[in-house]
């Protein structure tokens, strides 16, 4: 009998020389494309942010602040006991205007002094029997440029105080501050408490008297005429390729 001869495997086509580079260049393309447009929409949002428009922040200055007893903060060293806490309390003027970063950096100084703080209330009034606890702000959005929604200047951070408003004093707030609003700005003139038990032990202004020095004000966004051009053609843009590609589909 005849043996058939082994059937030969057919040949691979060989690989051209331009193929492998092709599948790179191909690959390096879909790495670098995300990366432009990535690098395009960031360049797109701060052009759009450096052309908004903003707020007169002169307008939102609170101008009847009185100043502060002691223009700077002093820090409380351990190693030297109380000498420097005597020395702040010496220094400070009983009934003068303070600031909370001047407390939560030497808070002992203060503590069971008569003071005068002044302030932006914040969030909400949080009733309790016989009056309200409020959170002042004491910062330069408080009193200086009003809420970063209307200009975007950063003033550095957010800092205040708890005050309780005795009954005949919390119902004199109209509002308080929020994204978009500058609340009452208020001069209360009290005794500071180190740790208030009433407060679970924190720092605490405890008001006697309350003046409104400015009322609410609402602040919002002057309108971004760039932006809302923008935001349209980029609405356009993306139905005309949604249209577009359903008909490709149908095809």
């Amino acid at each position: 009998m005849k043996r058939r001869a082994p059937r030969s495997e057919p040949r691979r086509p060989r690989r051209s020389r331009h193929e492998a580079p092709s599948r790179r260049g191909h690959t390096r393309w879909l790495l670098i494309t995300p990366l432009v447009a990535l690098a395009v929409v960031i360049a797109g949002v701060v052009a759009l942010e450096a052309t908004a428009p903003l707020t007169d922040a002169d307008d939102l200055a609170v101008t009847a602040v009185p100043p502060l007893a002691m223009e700077e903060a002093r820090d409380c060293v351990r190693r030297r006991g109380d000498t420097d806490v005597q020395d702040i309390r010496d220094d400070f003027v009983r009934g003068g205007r303070i600031s909370s970063t001047q407390v939560s950096r030497c808070p002992a100084a203060f503590d069971g002094l008569e003071v005068t703080y002044v302030g932006e209330v914040v969030g909400e009034l949080i009733p309790r029997r016989d009056g309200a606890w409020a959170q002042v702000n004491d910062d330069a959005y408080a009193l200086e440029v009003g809420p970063l929604v209307g200009h975007r200047e950063r003033s550095g951070f957010n800092t205040g105080m708890a005050v309780w408003l005795p009954d005949g004093l919390h119902e004199q707030i109209e509002a308080a501050g929020r994204p978009g609003v500058r609340g009452d700005v208020i001069l209360v003139r009290g005794t500071l408490y180190r740790a208030d038990p009433d407060d679970g032990g924190g720092t605490t202004v405890r008001a006697e008297e309350l003046e409104r020095l400015a009322d609410p004000v609402e602040v919002s966004a002057p309108l971004h005429v760039v932006q809302a051009v923008v935001a349209g053609l980029l609405a356009l843009a993306a139905i005309g390729m949604t249209v577009w590609a359903r008909m490709v589909r149908r095809r």
